[in-house]
C-alpha cells in the first residue's frame, strides 16, 4: 500500500459566512478495510479507507450550492469517539457519513501548501458536520453532544503539527 497526497481544491470557504444551509449527500460513502493501510498508522486511527470519492453539497448563508469531495484513499477511524465516551456515542451510526467528512476537513489544510491551521477552517469543519448530522436525522441530543465535544476539544486535534499518514493510493 503506497502513501500519497491527493491534489486538492481548497475545501474551506474563503469568505465570511454565518450559516450552513441546504446540506445534501450527493454520493454514497464507500469504505473498506485494507490491512496494509491499517499497518501504516498507529493504534486504531486508520481502520478503514475511503474507497471512492465521496461528495456532498451545501450553501453558505442561503447562497449558491457548493460541492465538496472527500478523496478516495483517505484513512479514517470512522467516528473519532474517545473510548470513555463510546457507551454514549458509538463509532458507527447515523453520524458516520458526517464523521468521515469531518475527518477530511480536519486534515485537508495540511495538503494546501502554506495555508496552516486556521481556527475559521476548523469552525467550518465542525459546523458542516453539524449540518451533515442534521441531514442524516441524527438524534438531536447526540448531535448537540458531538458538536459541543468538537468545539471543546477539537482544536488540538485539528492543528496537530505531526500528523500520521492521511491517504493511501488505491
Amino acid at each position: 500500500m503506497e502513501r500519497f497526497t491527493p491534489e486538492l481544491e481548497n475545501p474551506y470557504p474563503d469568505t465570511d459566512w454565518n450559516d450552513i444551509t441546504r446540506f445534501e449527500y450527493l454520493t454514497p460513502l464507500w469504505l473498506y478495510r485494507d490491512i496494509e493501510a491499517v499497518r501504516i498508522r498507529r493504534d486504531e486511527d486508520a481502520l478503514y479507507v475511503v474507497g471512492q470519492d465521496y461528495t456532498v453539497s451545501y450553501a453558505l448563508d442561503g447562497g449558491d450550492p457548493t460541492t465538496l469531495t472527500v478523496p478516495k484513499g483517505l484513512l479514517t477511524d470512522l467516528s473519532s469517539v474517545p473510548r470513555i465516551a463510546r457507551s454514549i456515542i458509538a463509532r458507527v451510526g447515523p453520524h458516520l457519513e458526517a464523521s468521515i467528512l469531518h475527518d477530511f476537513l480536519y486534515v485537508a489544510w495540511q495538503d494546501l501548501g502554506d495555508r496552516g491551521a486556521r481556527r475559521r477552517d476548523q469552525v467550518f469543519a465542525d459546523k458542516l458536520m453539524r449540518a451533515a448530522m442534521r441531514e442524516a436525522n441524527v438524534d438531536t441530543t447526540d448531535r448537540i453532544l458531538i458538536y459541543r465535544s468538537l468545539k471543546l476539544a477539537g482544536w488540538p486535534v485539528y492543528q496537530d503539527p505531526n500528523p500520521p499518514p492521511r491517504y493511501v493510493k488505491i
